[in-house]
C-alpha cells in the first residue's frame, strides 16, 4: 500500500478539510453526528437495548467496547470476540454502523471483520505498532487523545495512521490530566478550535470521562457543539449504577433528553442538508436537460414543447398534493426550473 502524502498537520493552510465516511455517516460534513453506546458490552440484551435507544433518538454510530483496559487487574476487561459479534448483530438490527476499541495489534484483524470503525484508546495513543496496524486495516480510525498528551503529540499519533495510506482519522478530545480534584480529567475544550486550525482532520468530543458524573455530560456536550466540534461520543447504559465500567454513563432517559437539547441546531443543519441536496438534484436535472436539448437540435426539433410541459405540470401538482405541499407553490417553482432549462438549452444550441 502506498504511503499517504497527506499530513495530519495542515500544510500552510492550503489543505481542504477531510471528510471521514463511516458507512454513510460523514464526519466533518454531516451536522454534528453522535456516536453512542455502552462503555463496555456486557451482554447481548444490554447492547440490543442500547442500540434501539440510540437509533430511535437519532444517533449516527453505535459504539460498544469488546476489549477494555483497566487500571486494576480486577476491573472488567470486556467480553472480547463474543462482544464484537454482539455489536455487529445489534448494529445490523437497528441499521447503524459500529465502532469498537482495539487495545493491541492482535485485536485489529478480528475487530475489522466485524465493525465499521476502529477506536484507539487514550492509553494506546502512542502504541505506534497498534497505530500502524490500524492504519493498514482499511477501516476509519477514531483516535483518542491521551490524558497527558499535547496537541502536537496527538497529531503525530494521527500521522502514524495516515502514513500507512489511511486518510480516515477522526480525532477525539476526551479530557487531559490537570490539577483539578473533582474529576479524573479535565475537558480541554480549547483544543477543538486549535486542532481545527492546525489540522484538516475532523475533531469530536467525548465528555463522559471528564464530566465526573452524568449530570455534567450534557453541558459539556453542548459546549462541544458551541465551539465547532464535528460531533460527540456519548456513553449510554440501561442501568448505569450497576454498569461494569464507568458509572458516569447516561441512562437511556438521560440520553434521549440530551439528544433533544442538541436537536435544535441538528434540525437546522438537517434542513441545510436537504437544501443542498435540492441544489444537487437541480444540477443533475439541468445536465439531463442539456442532453435532451442536444438531441432535439440534431433532429431539428423546437426547444419549447408546450404540451409536454402541461403534462409535466399535471404530474407535479398531483405529486405535491400527495406529499401535502401546496400545488400552486410547487408549480410556480417548476415554471422557473423549466424556464431556466430552456434558456440553458438555447445558449448551448447557439
Amino acid at each position: 500500500m502506498e504511503r499517504s502524502e497527506r499530513k495530519a498537520i495542515r500544510a500552510g493552510g492550503g489543505v481542504d478539510r477531510s471528510v471521514v465516511v463511516v458507512a454513510g455517516v460523514r464526519f466533518g460534513h454531516d451536522p454534528f453526528p453522535v456516536i453512542a453506546g455502552p462503555c463496555a458490552i456486557e451482554s447481548e440484551e444490554q447492547i440490543l437495548k442500547v442500540a434501539e435507544a440510540v437509533a430511535e433518538a437519532g444517533g449516527a454510530v453505535l459504539r460498544g467496547n469488546a476489549f477494555k483496559p483497566g487500571s486494576s487487574p480486577y476491573d472488567f476487561r470486556g467480553l472480547g470476540d463474543d462482544a464484537l459479534i454482539m455489536l455487529e448483530r445489534a448494529g445490523r438490527e437497528v441499521g447503524l454502523p459500529t465502532v469498537s476499541q482495539v487495545l493491541e495489534p492482535s485485536d485489529v484483524e478480528a475487530a475489522a471483520e466485524r465493525v465499521d470503525m476502529l477506536e484507539i484508546h487514550s492509553g494506546s495513543m502512542q502504541n505506534f505498532e497498534l497505530l500502524k496496524v490500524a492504519g493498514r486495516s482499511g477501516k476509519p480510525v477514531l483516535l483518542r487523545r491521551a490524558a497527558s498528551a499535547t496537541v502536537d503529540e496527538w497529531l503525530w499519533a494521527a500521522e502514524y495512521v495516515l502514513a500507512e495510506g489511511n486518510p480516515d482519522v477522526v480525532m477525539v478530545e476526551r479530557g487531559i490530566r490537570t490539577f483539578g480534584g473533582g474529576t479524573a480529567d479535565t475537558l480541554d475544550i480549547s483544543s477543538i478550535p486549535e486542532v481545527k486550525e492546525l489540522s484538516h482532520l475532523p475533531v469530536i468530543v467525548d465528555p463522559s470521562h471528564a464530566a465526573g458524573g452524568a449530570a455534567k455530560v450534557g453541558p459539556l456536550a453542548l459546549a462541544a457543539q458551541g465551539v465547532g466540534a464535528d460531533g460527540v461520543v456519548l456513553e449510554v447504559h440501561p442501568d448505569p449504577e450497576h454498569a461494569k465500567s464507568n458509572p458516569s454513563q447516561l441512562s437511556i432517559e438521560e440520553w434521549a433528553a440530551l439528544m433533544f437539547r442538541l436537536g435544535v441546531n441538528r434540525m437546522r443543519a438537517h434542513i441545510d442538508l436537504v437544501d443542498r441536496e435540492i441544489v444537487r438534484l437541480l444540477a443533475k436535472r439541468q445536465e439531463m436537460s442539456l442532453e435532451i436539448g442536444r438531441v432535439k437540435g440534431e433532429r431539428g426539433l423546437p426547444i419549447f414543447a408546450p404540451e409536454r410541459e402541461r403534462e409535466l405540470m399535471e404530474v407535479i401538482r398531483k405529486e405535491a398534493e400527495l406529499c401535502g405541499i401546496r400545488p400552486d407553490h410547487v408549480e410556480a417553482l417548476f415554471h422557473l426550473v423549466l424556464a431556466e432549462s430552456r434558456s440553458v438549452q438555447e445558449v448551448r444550441r447557439d
